[in-house]
């Protein structure tokens, strides 16, 4: 079972639904009932929150658990198990496209100009990409990194995160959940990190105009000294 398939049923304990998130989501999506996609839903919680608000919403991730949890909790919402690199398989056009979580970084370079490609190609002209990695200036001038301990409300719960080296060759990231102080699991994944102005390139020759870049879901801007979320606002070309 992969580390996605054993996170599932905490992963809504760890990474509680945000309203300032969904909000932020939903200003960028067209008003209702606009045709979006959600790549990387994870538990379907903002797909799930987008189509009770009206949206014709679409969720696809990875992990065939992850879809088992969206489905099960958010059925106003449609929910598919698929990889992004295989977003060829999708029926388009979208008014808009959202991958947040840090979910991009897990692709190569060379894969992520493929899946921009088919972004593209999936969304109306005009229509908005909403992509979020973390923070990679900042990042790729430290040797490793430790984020701040994730705990449920009740504590019982506690998500552990490290980069212990940092390359733009690839970055492990190691994580560990407790329950109780036991172990659930322990899992490893490579990142790929890309500088901002490499991002919004590749980007930019795929076919996208960047509309704006945010440190937070607030809207605060971004800043490349300063540890935060990455928040790109892309529009696709006419």
């Amino acid at each position: 079972m992969s580390f996605y398939s054993d996170f599932a049923e905490s992963y809504e304990e760890i990474f509680p639904f945000s309203p300032q998130t969904a909000s932020f989501l939903e200003q960028w999506a067209w008003p209702p009932p606009a045709r979006i996609l959600d790549i990387g839903c994870g538990t379907g919680h903002y797909c799930g929150w987008l189509a009770r608000r009206g949206f014709e919403a679409h969720g696809f991730d990875l992990d065939p658990e992850m879809i088992r949890v969206a489905r099960s909790r958010y059925p106003e919402a449609d929910f598919s198990c698929l990889d992004m690199r295989a977003l060829t398989d999708l029926e388009g056009p979208f008014k808009a496209v959202f991958c947040i979580g840090n979910t991009a970084a897990h692709l190569t370079p060379e894969e992520l100009s493929a899946v921009l490609g088919t972004v593209r190609s999936l969304l109306e002209p005009g229509g908005t990409w909403v992509v979020q990695v973390l923070n990679w200036d900042f990042l790729l001038t430290r040797e490793s990194f430790t984020f701040p301990v994730i705990e449920s409300p009740d504590g019982t719960v506690r998500f552990f995160r490290e980069y212990p080296t940092i390359s733009e060759q690839g970055t492990p990231f190691q994580t560990r959940l407790e329950r109780e102080g036991a172990t659930v699991f322990k899992d490893r994944v490579t990142l790929y990190p890309l500088p901002t102005d490499t991002f919004i390139a590749l980007h930019e020759q795929a076919g996208f105009k960047c509309l704006d870049h945010f440190a937070s879901y607030g809207s605060a801007a971004f800043d490349p000294a300063v540890m935060s979320p990455s928040i790109f606002v892309f529009k696709a070309t006419e």
